[in-house]
C-alpha cells in the first residue's frame, strides 16, 4: 500500500499549484485518481485506501511537506 502512496504523492507533487490544506487536497487527488470514469467495481479498494490515508494522516502529511 506505502508503494501506492508513495506514487500518488509523487503525482499530486506535479501540480505546481497547491492551495489551502495539503493534506485535504491530497485526499480530493486521491479520490479523483481512484474513481474511474463510470466504472465503480473498485469502490471497496478506493474506500480501503482512503481510510488507510486517514488513519496514517501523521505521516503521510510528513511525506507531502517533503521535497
Amino acid at each position: 500500500m506505502n508503494t501506492l502512496i508513495d506514487q500518488l504523492i509523487i503525482e499530486f507533487k506535479k501540480i505546481k499549484r497547491v492551495r489551502g490544506n495539503l493534506f485535504e487536497n491530497f485526499l480530493s487527488f486521491v479520490h479523483l485518481c481512484l474513481t474511474g470514469n463510470k466504472d465503480d467495481k473498485y469502490k471497496v479498494k478506493k474506500n480501503q485506501i482512503l481510510e488507510y490515508i486517514v488513519a496514517n494522516r501523521q505521516s503521510i502529511k510528513s511525506k507531502l511537506i517533503k521535497n
